[in-house]
């Protein structure tokens, strides 16, 4: 109705500014203009019959001006005022709603107190109608949620089972990055993220375009030209990621010569005295904290480099707690989303593109070397691991410091 005032009374700057207003500040405005026409002796009638609203809101609008006393801090109106619930008038609705909905209730075996319902709003809205209600979309939800049903999605958030020492490992990553970032050490997280298929596949996401996207109908490998293997290392203190897309298989040889190049490239010049670099990394694949070929490829990589690696598994399980999975891969799943990935060079293009409000940068690598995933372990293995592997005291199986042989 307001937008229908003559231009005398409000003018289409006083309608712009208004639309900006919420209903409390909207009155108050309202109330001044009339103001200044009941000066110019037009009744408040008159003038709300021309403003298209009603009198008592401009007059308590003028109230609120005049003494000060609004709605309550925080508040657009007073406590009790606005328009009343239908549903207090009509308590047969929820009791239909409560006697259509208890034959489709499950529970869950985890929680006594969970409970949802195997039907949908609309299904809801056509049994009630077939027992004679005629009742909108937004009063069923409005029931729902007065029963405490709300769409909700499950979301990952209980480890599959119960791991000993789990938050003594957690105290003693904290204790180990604040001591490292006191005394300027590099830390890095480090992950395989999911393999992913080249070629003309649908992918999650959206993305603008001017046309329609269309992709084949089956993911199926054998139509692939290719797969990428997507290595993360993430330097924790500079929010820097450096992505490596390999061809080849998820090795820990492969996340040996990934570190080794990074170091080289990067983070050796923006960390020229440090001696030691700190890897957050999980306890399984090829950052497994059991496998023997794992420990063989760090002392080799400690050999090469001439610096000690000192490595902090996660507990199984906690992976989602690596820096690595919230600060760079979910940010190059974004980038990746919506359109296919047609070449490892589109899909390293892509990700070089990735960026935060926070300032994340990211370079990309293309690692185009084969990885043999049979290699044994050589004879001199336990010697070297004794001479150069010191483990913690407590918790050694996810805390060890790989020394240099020489």
């Amino acid at each position: 109705m307001i937008t229908k005032a003559p231009p005398e009374i409000l003018s289409p700057e006083d309608l712009a500014y208004m639309s900006t207003l919420n209903e409390r500040d909207r009155r108050r405005f309202l109330a001044t203009k009339a103001a200044d026409f009941k000066a110019q002796g037009f009744s408040y009638r008159k003038v709300s019959k021309r403003m298209g609203t009603s009198t008592h809101t401009l007059q308590n609008g003028r109230k609120e001006l005049l003494t000060g006393d609004g709605p309550g801090e925080g508040r657009i109106r007073r406590a009790g005022a606005g328009r009343k619930s239908v549903l207090p008038q009509h308590p047969e609705w929820t009791q239909a709603v409560v006697q259509i909905i208890e034959p489709h209730t499950a529970g869950l075996p985890q929680d006594e107190n969970v409970v949802w319902i195997s039907l949908s709003v609309t299904q809801i809205m056509g049994e009630l109608f077939a027992m004679g209600y005629d009742i909108s979309r937004y009063f069923v939800r409005q029931i729902l949620d007065s029963l405490g049903l709300r769409e909700r999605s499950f979301y990952k958030d209980l480890p599959m089972k119960e791991v000993k020492n789990r938050d003594e490992q957690f105290q003693r990553i904290s204790s180990i990055r604040e001591e490292a970032e006191a005394i300027g050490l590099p830390i890095i997280s480090i992950d395989t993220k999911k393999k992913e298929m080249i070629g003309n596949f649908k992918r999650d996401g959206k993305a603008l375009c001017n046309g329609p996207l269309k992709s084949l109908d089956h993911d199926f490998s054998t139509f692939s030209d290719g797969q990428i293997v997507p290595h993360g290392i993430y330097d924790v203190t500079r929010n820097e990621g450096y992505m490596t897309l390999g061809i080849s298989h998820d090795t820990s040889k492969f996340v040996c010569d990934n570190i080794a190049r990074v170091w080289r490239e990067h983070l050796k010049e923006q960390y020229p005295n440090a001696r030691t670099l700190v890897i957050l990394c999980d306890g399984g694949g090829s950052n497994s904290s059991s496998h023997r070929i794992v420990k063989q490829d760090l002392m080799d990589l400690a050999n090469k480099l001439g610096i000690r690696l000192l490595m902090v598994h996660y507990p199984p399980y906690c992976s989602k707690f690596n820096p690595i999975e919230h600060r760079l891969f979910s940010q190059i799943t974004r980038s990746w989303s919506g359109a296919p990935l047609m070449s490892l060079q589109n899909a390293a293009d892509r990700a070089a593109m990735t960026t935060t409000k926070n300032g994340l940068k990211v370079h990309v690598h293309i690692n185009s070397k084969t990885y043999d995933i049979k290699r044994p372990i050589v004879e001199s293995y336990h010697k070297r691991l004794a001479r150069q592997v010191i483990f913690a005291p407590e918790l050694g199986q996810w805390n060890y410091l790989v020394k240099p042989a020489n």
